[in-house]
């Protein structure tokens, strides 16, 4: 079936916050455009993540509005529902996710750079990290707090008792369907969308010496607020072909740190939800993010400090372009 593409994102104007539907660079407001459809009509226009409980029936309307908007697009124009890009503020796409959860040590080069800046206490430790027989090594993900989320464009938060704090593009995933006990062959028939992530990290706050026996601090090293960059936009799967053909880029100050296709991860994106969905169910909007490529600072010793721009982007997804700002205390 041929379908006029188009991606979803949560966006405020005006004091006002809507879903949007981006074709050609011009934001329909789907609350209004919904108004004089004359079609199948979604379930909800409240949300993306309400929208994904009923993704399948929803996405065939919105892919009819989508045509409908191309055909007609002066009829909606004149009905006030377009929206320019320049003048709105995008929010997370999907607002207040019930889980997040990211995936570790996901990519060769940087499991590497991590094992050269020292985080191997020892040559056994060392080894294993290195080790990715999947026979014998499962994928590590860790929980991270929704409430980080931001969006594309809002300020990173410099917390004073971090002072090395990371970034790490990362291509993210929007489940669409519940999922318990899913096996890898089928794990793409569960992802709704993807996005765009920064899977923002205090390093010194994750690496803990006062507690040499625990050693790794996920919630601190990865939960502050702000810490989770997501969007601008929220692509449909099916509008995808591989998402293994993504290139994730970021930048600081223009100058490039990632660059590397998600079809480098260590485990995939199917391994990733069959193994997250043995230990808990997965439900829509639950959003996976599926680890960061090589070029991290803390491979170099460079950190984010006040008054950087942080430019990341999963192509065809949207980028960010997020300033670095200290907390106000």
């Amino acid at each position: 079936m041929s379908y006029t593409k188009f991606k979803l994102g949560t966006f405020a104007n005006n004091n006002q916050t809507f879903v949007g539907m981006v074709i050609d660079q011009k934001i329909f407001n789907i609350d209004e455009v919904v108004n004089i459809f004359s079609g199948p009509k979604p379930t909800t226009t409240v949300g993306i993540q309400e929208m994904l409980l009923d993704w399948d029936v929803n996405f065939n309307s919105l892919c009819e509005i989508a045509e409908t908007i191309n055909n007609e697009a002066e009829k909606y124009r004149e009905w006030r529902a377009e929206k320019d890009i320049a003048e709105i503020s995008p929010l997370p796409p999907i607002l207040s996710p019930n889980k997040m959860i990211y995936a570790a040590a996901n990519y060769g080069g940087h499991i590497r750079e991590m094992l050269n800046a020292g985080t191997a206490k020892n040559e056994q430790e060392r080894e294993n990290m290195l080790d990715r027989d999947k026979a014998r090594v499962r994928p590590y993900s860790f929980l991270k707090a929704p409430s980080s989320l931001v969006g594309a464009y809002s300020n990173i938060i410099l917390p004073p008792e971090a002072l090395k704090v990371d970034w790490e593009v990362e291509l993210a995933l929007a489940i669409g369907r519940t999922a318990k006990r899913v096996k890898a062959e089928s794990a793409l028939d569960y992802v709704a969308g993807y996005m765009t992530s920064n899977d923002v990290t205090a390093r010194d706050s994750q690496s803990r010496p006062d507690w040499p026996t625990l050693r790794t601090d996920w919630f601190t090293g990865k939960s502050h607020d702000s810490f989770a960059p997501m969007g601008p936009f929220f692509v449909p799967a099916a509008f995808i072909d591989d998402y293994r053909l993504i290139n994730l880029t970021l930048k600081v100050n223009g100058e490039i740190k990632q660059n590397d296709p998600a079809g480098e991860m260590v485990f995939s994106i199917e391994e990733q939800i069959e193994h997250a969905s043995a230990q808990l169910a997965l439900h829509p909007g639950d959003i996976i993010s599926s680890g960061t490529p090589e070029g991290v600072g803390h491979g170099s010793g460079t950190y984010l400090k006040d008054g950087d721009i942080v430019e990341a982007e999963a192509s065809g997804l949207g980028s960010q372009r997020c300033l670095v700002v200290e907390e106000a205390i």
